[in-house]
């Protein structure tokens, strides 16, 4: 016989962890646990007596309740995952097993209902799926190309289509007709694909990409390019002819930037379709590379390696309260040259390391002077060298200035998440703070964000570009603040261009604010941090 003191025991685990309720056989309510009452935010002196209608999402169709009543009215246990709405209005879901208890007879007493709280699983799920899938023709969208591509290591073929003079088409017709051509088109082009092993993508602007994952159907899929795809007649979208021009490369690494590579060659052979081939990205791309890597070079041995500075401002007093520091190169002739420009190169040469210590020591030396926060970018490739790590962690002995906030890029790269808790722990250590960069691009942040303990989460700049236009971006970002709030983490917002973009992500609880609206990148000297 089970011990009363073991039996209390699980009857208070359950409790702690589930939403318990109890009903008699008309479905009126004789029992909540607390669970219940917290998360649906009703007293149990308003719940009890009622039936559960009183938290039942009014749009939930009539079959599943329906359903429900039948399956345990016959005696048998109902599984499944519910939607409800609490007193103040919010919606959550739980996943639910409702169990008929009987007398020795069989005949049922009353029901007992055991859920689970799963809103922040079902929220995830729904913005995987909104992250990846584009707004206008419902495709999968780049992202979802890129998680495919990171994870291939067969061969494939890749057909890339950009719809000729589509910026003249949004011109002369406008926008509104542009999107419907987009769809239009991604319907004609989704007719033609019909093999499961085939995707159709929409990347961005006027661009469609096709991959093909089964080497015996490659064939085939030339001949619809040659046959289908480059003809005129297939595309004529309210009386306008639509012209493709596209792009093919087989095999299993850098597919993307193979057909691009094959389209701009298109374009400027004149050619309507042009097949990848090594020859095409070898001279121009070898020159323009050396140049990149002589001018950071120079750059470097000539201390012309400068931080610049954007300023983030609190959302509710718009007072700046710390800057992020972004690498620039000045070269020969005096051009300011950002990161993005030089940082692929860069990465690859033996001077990475001292062009980092250099960024370093300057910020530290700028938010001493100035007495400001700052930030600081680092890959996973900076904290993955044992000899950088240890000058940082000298670096932040010495520092007696402001809080440094260490800013970092989940992604593919990092292999080993023990390199970076041991960093984060070791900076922590010396009261610097963590910001997670480019947040909302994917999965693998909600993942892996116990791992990173990130003091901030950065939002994905593209996210807030597109939040006064774009409901679903709007929906992410709010998704996003919630769940952040929900983990004590402050969210700051970037690529805010304007006053309303700004109202809008106040009114979402954004906590910073960070973008052209409220200041460039700019010297040290420009916003007074140095005297000097």
């Amino acid at each position: 016989m089970v011990d009363k003191y073991i039996l209390a025991q699980y009857k208070d685990a359950v409790d702690k962890s589930s939403i318990v309720s109890k009903t008699d056989i008309q479905g009126k309510i004789t029992y909540v646990n607390d669970k219940f009452c917290e998360v649906s935010e009703y007293t149990r002196e308003e719940l009890i007596g009622n039936t559960h209608a009183v938290i039942k999402d009014p749009e939930a169709p009539a079959s599943i309740f329906k359903d429900m009543w039948k399956t345990i009215s016959e005696g048998n246990i109902w599984k499944g995952i519910v939607k409800n709405i609490k007193k103040s209005g919010s919606y959550y879901y739980v996943n639910s097993m409702i169990y008929p208890m009987k007398d020795s007879s069989g005949k049922i007493l009353e029901y007992i209902s055991i859920r689970q709280d799963i809103t922040e699983l079902i929220k995830n799920q729904k913005l995987l799926k909104i992250y990846s899938t584009d707004n206008t023709t419902n495709l999968p969208n780049r992202e979802k190309l890129n998680e495919r591509l990171s994870s291939n290591n067969s061969e494939l073929m890749a057909i890339l289509l950009d719809i000729k003079d589509f910026t003249v088409i949004n011109e002369l017709y406008g926008e509104k007709v542009g999107d419907e051509i987009l769809f239009e088109a991604s319907q004609m082009l989704q007719s033609y694909i019909t093999n499961e092993s085939v995707i159709l993508y929409r990347l961005d602007s006027d661009r469609y990409f096709i991959l093909v994952d089964d080497q015996n159907l490659f064939a085939k899929y030339e001949s619809l390019i040659e046959f289908t795809l480059l003809s005129e007649e297939s595309f004529i979208i309210n009386d306008i002819v639509l012209t493709f021009n596209i792009s093919m490369a087989r095999g299993s690494h850098e597919l993307l930037s193979k057909t691009s590579l094959a389209l701009k060659e298109a374009k400027k052979t004149n050619s309507r379709y042009f097949i990848y081939n090594e020859a095409i990205d070898t001279k121009e791309i070898h020159k323009l590379n050396i140049k990149r890597f002589n001018d950071f070079k120079e750059a470097l041995l000539n201390d012309r390696v400068e931080p610049f500075f954007q300023p983030i401002v609190d959302a509710n007093t718009e007072e700046v309260i710390k800057y992020e520091a972004l690498a620039r190169i000045i070269d020969a002739q005096g051009n300011i040259i950002a990161v993005s420009d030089f940082l692929s190169i860069a990465e690859k040469s033996s001077f990475f390391e001292n062009f980092t210590r250099q960024i370093i020591q300057k910020i530290f030396a700028i938010s001493k002077e100035s007495n400001k926060e700052v930030s600081i970018n680092l890959t996973y490739g900076n904290i993955n060298s044992e000899k950088l790590v240890t000058y940082i962690e000298n670096r932040l002995k010495k520092h007696n200035g402001p809080t440094i906030t260490f800013e970092m890029l989940e992604s593919e790269e990092i292999t080993d998440y023990t390199i970076l808790e041991d960093f984060i722990k070791m900076v922590k250590s010396y009261g610097a703070l963590i910001a997670i960069d480019d947040f909302g691009t994917g999965y693998s942040n909600f993942t892996h964000l116990s791992k990173f303990k990130a003091d901030f989460i950065k939002i994905d700049g593209t996210l807030i570009s597109n939040v006064e236009n774009d409901e679903n971006s709007k929906l992410i970002v709010s998704i996003l603040v919630d769940y952040a709030k929900k983990n004590n983490i402050k969210v700051i917002a970037e690529f805010v261009s304007s006053d309303k973009i700004a109202k809008i992500l106040k009114n979402l609880g954004v906590d910073l604010l960070q973008g052209y609206y409220y200041g460039k990148a700019e010297s040290a000297a420009f916003y007074k941090l140095i005297t000097f």
